[in-house]
């Protein structure tokens, strides 16, 4: 492009308004989801995937104060958070998957290289670093979702709701004129028939290869170590369900600050990267996670409450009671010369600090959100007495009745 108009400049700073807020959308509607994809890797993948639409939006956000656009949330067109209410009523997880990345993200990734090559190569450089940090990333993940959607779409019933779906969704995205809104609008579409939204999932599903209970394993002898070891690392891939609570969280806790999404996201992923921890523990000990009991019933009693109480259950109960049990285990492998399951601790410990913090910063913006009674001591005592009797980990009510 040889010149631009102030009237451009205006547009192209409306279109990365409306890039970075259809990545957080696009973010939240996968968390909403992610507790009802059953296939084990397609789920942890979500859950990765989510923190990078974050990343891609903070890049974007980045730019955009750059750009003298401090509140890069305020005036945005209210037909975003629209469509992406209207592609969460799909019925299946092959069309949630199929929407979110075959038609959005698939529409993203044409506008980010559209607006890289003809923005003004000199003076909005800076717009074009960032996109093409994010392009890779974003042309992956819909490389990832076709492999994926025929993968799960594995019968022709199944590949016709594909089509119907992707029609559908494509014409969700042309009803808000398109990613970039300079297309003619249209109304919105209506879904197809019996379809309306399934969010949130009351249960977390797993696939066929799981053996499910709901309850959490039982703590074993300490003078057992190979059972103790097993024990441990299996309990690691449970954290499952820790990212699919924070991912409900933020699919379902509206009207936040942006910020807070992106803490969460990060959160969520952490629990994904903990359960993977696990899983390279088992791995080197001869065991795959479908070896052991898969427990669902921590996701399903958290979803009896609303977000705040959930994300103040995990953070402040849940999480910050675990660290007497993992700093002892640190020491116990230590003194074993574990040096692998040590090290795979402190890095746990440090993560699981970290998450505390969030829940300090987050929990009273939440309790404004939802309009808590009490103060936060009364909230933290309130959230102990649900984990102490909810809790389908005997780790988790041990801890929480000790305090």
């Amino acid at each position: 492009m040889t010149s631009m108009s102030v009237d451009t400049i205006k547009a192209n700073n409306e279109r990365l308004k409306r890039y970075q807020a259809l990545e957080t959308h696009a973010a939240k509607l996968i968390g909403g989801w992610l507790p009802g994809v059953a296939r084990w890797e397609i789920k942890k993948q979500l859950g990765y995937h989510l923190w990078e639409d974050l990343k891609h939006s903070q890049l974007l956000r980045t730019r955009l104060w750059e750009l003298r656009i401090n509140t890069p949330d305020r005036d945005l067109d209210p037909g975003l958070a629209e469509a992406i209410e209207r592609l969460a009523v799909a019925q299946h997880d092959y069309e949630a998957i199929a929407g979110i990345y075959l038609a959005l993200k698939t529409e993203l990734l044409a506008a980010y290289r559209r607006y890289a090559a003809n923005t003004y190569q000199v003076y909005d450089h800076p717009s074009v670093i960032a996109l093409n940090a994010i392009i890779p990333g974003l042309a992956a993940q819909v490389e990832w979702a076709n492999r994926v959607v025929r993968e799960l779409a594995d019968t022709g019933d199944k590949r016709r709701n594909v089509q119907r779906w992707l029609t559908y969704a494509g014409d969700v995205v042309a009803a808000i004129g398109g990613v970039d809104g300079d297309q003619p609008r249209a109304g919105f579409p209506v879904p197809p028939p019996g379809y309306a939204t399934l969010l949130p999932f009351s249960e977390a599903r797993r696939d066929e290869r799981f053996t499910i209970q709901v309850t959490g394993a039982p703590i074993p002898d300490e003078a057992d170590n190979m059972g103790w070891l097993l024990w441990q690392f299996s309990n690691y891939t449970q954290e499952m369900q820790a990212a699919e609570t924070l991912a409900t969280v933020m699919g379902e806790a509206k009207g936040m600050e942006w910020e807070f999404y992106f803490d969460i996201a990060r959160h969520c992923w952490d629990e994904v990267r903990h359960v993977e921890l696990g899983e390279t523990r088992l791995g080197q000990l001869g065991h795959t996670v479908t070896d052991f009991p898969c427990s669902v019933g921590s996701y399903g009693w958290r979803q009896l409450f609303n977000p705040l109480i959930r994300y103040c259950a995990l953070t402040y109960i849940i999480e910050a009671d675990s660290f007497k049990l993992k700093h002892s285990s640190y020491q116990r492998y230590v003194a074993l010369n574990d040096t692998e399951s040590a090290q795979s601790i402190m890095y746990d410990i440090m993560d699981e600090t970290m998450h505390v913090r969030f829940g300090q910063k987050w929990v009273p913006r939440l309790m404004e959100r939802y309009q808590y009674p009490g103060e936060l001591q009364a909230l933290i005592d309130e959230c102990r007495g649900i984990v102490a009797t909810h809790a389908v980990s005997p780790a988790q009510r041990m801890a929480a009745l000790a305090k």
